[in-house]
C-alpha cells in the first residue's frame, strides 16, 4: 500500500486555522505537527506556546538520538511543515538537507518556513516514502519523525537501504506496541474507525520491536537502540483535547476527541509506547 496523497480531514481545518492567523494554532503547530516532549511532564501547563516548545523538544530528542553532526547528508521523510529541517538548519552547519512529503501543501509551507543558513542546503521533494526519486547511497542519515505508521513500511525500509551510504543510520519515532498486545492489534483495523480516519488517517500500529527487527534484517539494517519516551509525551493528550476549544463544528470535536482517547487509552494501558528507534546499515 502506497502512501495516500490526501491528508486526513483534520488537516483541512488545521490549514484553515493557520491561514486565518489563529494565534493558538500558530503557537502550537506553525512548525511541527507531532507529539510533544516534556522533560518534567508533571509540570506541563499545556498552553499552545508550551506545546510548540515541547514539539520542538521532541524533534531535537529524535535528532540527538540520530547523532547528527555538521557536514552530514540528511533526508527527512514525511517532513511535514519542515520543522525538523528548520531545527537542523539552525543548529548545524554544512548540512545537505532533503525533505520528502507526499502532500504538496505541506511542502509549500516548508518552503516558506525554511531558509538555508550556516552553509546548509535544502531541497524539498514531493514523493511517496516507498518511492523516492533520488540516487542510491546519497545520505548519511534518514529521519522519519512520527510518520512511519502512515507508510508502507517494507517499501520505506527498502528505500532506506538504497538511499543510505555505508555506515548510515535510520532514526524514527513511532507508536510501538508491546509484544503482548500484537494478537489484539492484528485483529482490528484502526483506520476503519471513523474518528481515527478523520483525525489521523490510515495508520498501522502493528510493528513491535520484534517486527521492526525482522524488517530491518530483511533490508541490511540492524536495530542499534530503542528509547522509550512515553512518559515524556503524555501531556500531549491534555493539550490536544484543549486545542479543540475554538472549533466550530461539534462533530469534528467529537471525532477528534474519540480518536485521541483511543490512543491515550492504549498508551496508558501499556499496549503501545512512544519510542525512538535507531537502525544502522550493514555493509
Amino acid at each position: 500500500m502506497a502512501n495516500k496523497p490526501a491528508n486526513p480531514p483534520y488537516f483541512d481545518g488545521l490549514f484553515q486555522r493557520l491561514a486565518s492567523n489563529d494565534v493558538s494554532t500558530a503557537a502550537a503547530f506553525s512548525r511541527h505537527v507531532h507529539w510533544g516532549y516534556w522533560n518534567v511532564p508533571s509540570r506541563a501547563t499545556c498552553s499552545p506556546e508550551e506545546y510548540g516548545t515541547a514539539a520542538e523538544n521532541l524533534c531535537r530528542v529524535v535528532c540527538d538520538a540520530a547523532e547528527i553532526r555538521d557536514g552530514m547528508r540528511i533526508i527527512d521523510v514525511g517532513c511535514g511543515f519542515g520543522g525538523t529541517l528548520a531545527s537542523l538548519n539552525e543548529r548545524f552547519s554544512g548540512l545537505q538537507l532533503v525533505g520528502v512529503n507526499i502532500d504538496a501543501r505541506q511542502l509549500e509551507r516548508a518552503a516558506e518556513l525554511v531558509v538555508p543558513q550556516n552553509g546548509n542546503s535544502i531541497e524539498l521533494v514531493e514523493a511517496d516514502a516507498a518511492c523516492i526519486p533520488l540516487p542510491d547511497n546519497c545520505f548519511d542519515v534518514v529521519l522519519a519523525v512520527e510518520c512511519v505508521f502512515h507508510f508502507n513500511r517494507p517499501g520505506f525500509f527498502a528505500e532506506t537501504e538504497r538511499l543510505l551510504d555505508q555506515g548510515g543510520t535510520l532514526t524514527l519515532s513511532d507508536f510501538v506496541p508491546s509484544e503482548r498486545s500484537l494478537e489484539y492489534l492484528d485483529t482490528i483495523d484502526l483506520s476503519a474507525d471513523e474518528g481515527i480516519l478523520w483525525s489521523y488517517g490510515e495508520i498501522d500500529l502493528s510493528f513491535s520491536i520484534s517486527r521492526y527487527q525482522e524488517l530491518a534484517e530483511a533490508h541490511r539494517l540492524v536495530l542499534r537502540e530503542s528509547i522509550d519516551i512515553t512518559e515524556n509525551t503524555l501531556p500531549t493528550y491534555d493539550f490536544l483535547y484543549s486545542s479543540t476549544a475554538g472549533w466550530t463544528d461539534a462533530r469534528h470535536v467529537e471525532l477528534f476527541t474519540h480518536a485521541t482517547r483511543l490512543l491515550e487509552k492504549g498508551t496508558r494501558n501499556n499496549m503501545i509506547g512512544y519510542q525512538i528507534l535507531r537502525f544502522a546499515r550493514n555493509s
